[in-house]
């Protein structure tokens, strides 16, 4: 008895959670039922002229009630068929939602110096250590779309945003040609601004982040610094900073001074980090530690679909009219 309880409870809630896509078809229903009274209003009244006559008339008056009520249901199931009944189903997908990277890496002149280990030893040029960072980071991304730029007074696109990840370790081949000039942060042709340019015609992930490699001092006012923060935290994006060589690292053994405080506090209003790097091994490290920061949050992505089920309206409607021939041979009603 449980079981059938239970039956009946499924089946009327799946009745229930039946949508129509064309409600606007059941006025049609209004038409069944004037239909249904011109059938009436047109089958005269009958004189009884004879005993064989009277015999053929039903012998119970609820039979001749059922040819109408099978016409009706005919004409109703005709309807509900045209409004195009369905079933919804809701299918739910977690997916890892994407990032828009952005590495923009210096290559003024003072990245081509080498850089020396603790015991003095030549590790190679500080744009080799940092080439050979954005590809190991790069190697790393699964599912994000990443751009990749270099910068000296001016920016130079190497690839747009792109989920094409091995094209962009490609083109991190070309970052350590052509090192020369100065370095530009503040400027409308510098690395920041445009990456904002680019994220405001391409960027389509929520999650934002520009990494920017740099050895070289950050001349930044206050006034430009605010303007870059806020068209920055328009679009949601973050900025990190590795900071290469002892400008960064031990700013007391530099023979310039140079005034690195006005890119950190850029850095931090965008809740950001900078990181001092000094090798390749400490820039490895940065990226990871990058990564880790900006982990994409699972999100669930809920979708709808639907079943059609006007087809058993279809088949129903033509169910009732057989039924309703059936019954008209049967009570001998007429058409």
């Amino acid at each position: 008895m449980h079981h059938i309880y239970s039956n009946i409870l499924e089946y009327w809630g799946l009745i229930t959670s039946v949508h129509l896509l064309e409600k606007n078809m059941l006025w049609l229903c209004l038409l069944s039922l004037a239909l249904m009274w011109i059938r009436r209003w047109r089958q005269p009244a009958e004189l009884i002229t004879s005993v064989a006559v009277q015999r053929n008339l039903p012998s119970l008056p609820v039979l001749s009630r059922i040819p109408q009520a099978l016409f009706l249901l005919a004409l109703l199931s005709i309807n509900v068929w045209l409004a195009k009944p369905v079933i919804p189903l809701i299918s739910e997908t977690r997916t890892m939602e994407t990032r828009d990277i952005f590495i923009a890496v210096d290559k003024s002149g003072s990245m081509d110096t080498i850089i020396k280990d603790a015991e003095g030893n030549d590790q190679g040029r500080r744009i080799d250590a940092a080439a050979h960072a954005v590809k190991f980071f790069v190697a790393q991304r699964k599912g994000d779309r990443v751009g990749l730029a270099v910068f000296d007074d001016n920016t130079y696109l190497h690839w747009p945003m792109t989920d094409d990840l091995p094209i962009i370790l490609k083109k991190t081949d070309l970052i350590p040609r052509f090192v020369n000039g100065g370095t530009n942060f503040e400027g409308p042709t510098g690395p920041i601004q445009t990456v904002i340019n680019h994220w405001r015609e391409y960027g389509k992930a929520k999650t934002k982040v520009l990494i920017l490699v740099s050895d070289g001092d950050a001349p930044l006012t206050p006034e430009r610094t605010a303007e870059l923060t806020k068209e920055m935290q328009e679009l949601g994006g973050k900025l990190y900073l590795l900071g290469v060589g002892e400008t960064w690292s031990n700013p007391d053994k530099t023979a310039v001074k140079v005034d690195v405080e006005p890119l950190k506090k850029l850095v931090s209003g965008l809740g950001g980090k900078v990181y001092s790097v000094a090798d390749e091994k400490q820039m490895l490290a940065a990226v990871t530690d990058i990564d880790k920061l900006e982990k994409s949050a699972v999100t669930v992505e809920t979708s709808e679909t639907f079943r059609d089920v006007s087809i058993y309206f279809a088949i129903l409607s033509c169910l009732f009219f057989c039924l309703f021939i059936v019954s008209v041979a049967f009570t001998r009603e007429r058409l």
